[in-house]
């Protein structure tokens, strides 16, 4: 098949590896590697606000990041907990700088076995907020088991670093639309308060009080939606009127502190998520090949996925290849919305051979 054809070609180039590769895509790694990061003198102009962005899988939280920043740093997908690990996104405008703690969704260690996730899934959260200066809760309205609701991981979050101020992100509003809905969701979820002062006459219930999981200590509420940037222009614009005077802890062009090897893996692994059923798409190990910068600034990249057998890399590459072809497009336009340059990539499938 293709892929067995394509293998063995880059068995030919496997030693071209790209560690000294000339870099143009501005993240830290990228900046120390070819020494063109140089120490900036302190500004006292400059703002500083560090932002954990936390919520249950699926939630949004990447989507909600990947707007503000204007570019795709942290990977979607429509599957649960295509964020494996704490990720850093900075947003540099004027004299702030923002720096976005992205986390994997929220989850207990049952569900931590259950999916096979690491064990960083439980402790991310916790240690991002602990680094951040506030923390943005995602909560998504349009879930189906008790949008009235925060979860009980996250008002324990809260609680613990309750000295923390807090703002409350409704996101997929555009699915919901109904606006007396969204007033009723936002005054169970706050319980009826901001920053803990009252906002609406109307008390909550008893029964209400007795079973509601909200949060009164927000300072904000926003409603939007990540998939369209309604709203985000609001969120953008209270983050950079809340940075506080410091010092910048990055060069002002960069926005990652991921390596672009390590942002390519990831975003091979989202694609796959949106294209395969079920569980396939989390077994699967994509590797970095090859990576190189021309002259002209054209990416150059070749991705080898293992499969765990025959059967499901002629699943992934489909009839014709029609199927990898099409991930191979997804992939190469979300590298060139990341990178902002063009992007060539080969995606090679390899699996165990089969026994006689």
């Amino acid at each position: 098949m293709h892929f067995q054809r394509s293998l063995k070609i880059l068995n030919v180039s496997r030693n071209i590896i790209f560690k000294d590769s000339f870099r143009c895509c501005n993240t830290l790694q990228e900046c120390v590697h070819s020494n063109s990061f140089i120490q900036q003198e302190y500004d006292i102009s400059q703002k500083l606000l560090k932002v954990a962005v936390i919520g249950m899988p699926n939630a949004g939280k990447s989507t909600f990041i990947n707007y503000l920043m204007d570019r795709k740093v942290c990977p979607t997908s429509s599957k649960i907990h295509t964020t494996r690990k704490k990720t850093t996104a900075i947003f540099t405008e004027g004299n702030s700088q923002i720096i976005f703690l992205d986390t994997p969704g929220l989850v207990t260690d049952r569900m931590r076995r259950k999916y096979n996730l690491e064990s960083s899934f439980v402790k991310d959260s916790e240690i991002c907020l602990k680094q951040a200066d506030t923390v943005g809760v995602i909560h998504d309205v349009s879930c189906k088991w008790k949008p009235e609701q925060l979860d009980i991981k996250i008002i324990d979050l809260l609680e613990k670093h309750k000295e923390k101020p807090s703002f409350l992100v409704l996101n997929k509003v555009d699915i919901l639309k109904s606006k007396r809905k969204l007033l009723e969701l936002t005054r169970l979820l706050t319980m009826n308060c901001l920053d803990g002062q009252p906002i609406m006459k109307k008390k909550l219930e008893l029964n209400e009080c007795d079973n509601n999981h909200g949060w009164p200590y927000f300072k904000e509420v926003f409603m939007i939606s990540a998939l369209t940037g309604s709203g985000l222009g609001e969120v953008k614009d209270y983050l950079i009127k809340t940075a506080k005077p410091g010092k910048w802890m990055f060069p002002g062009d960069v926005w990652s502190n991921q390596t672009p090897e390590i942002i390519i893996v990831d975003t091979v692994k989202a694609t796959l998520l949106d294209f395969l059923p079920q569980e396939i798409p989390y077994k699967m190990e994509p590797i970095l090949e090859l990576y190189e910068i021309s002259e002209d600034k054209t990416i150059s990249i070749v991705v080898l996925v293992k499969c765990i057998s025959e059967r499901v890399a002629k699943l992934v590459a489909g009839g014709s290849d029609g199927r990898l072809r099409q991930i191979t497009e997804g992939v190469q336009r979300d590298l060139q919305n990341i990178f902002q340059t063009y992007v060539k990539i080969t995606i090679v499938l390899e699996s165990p051979k089969q026994k006689k």
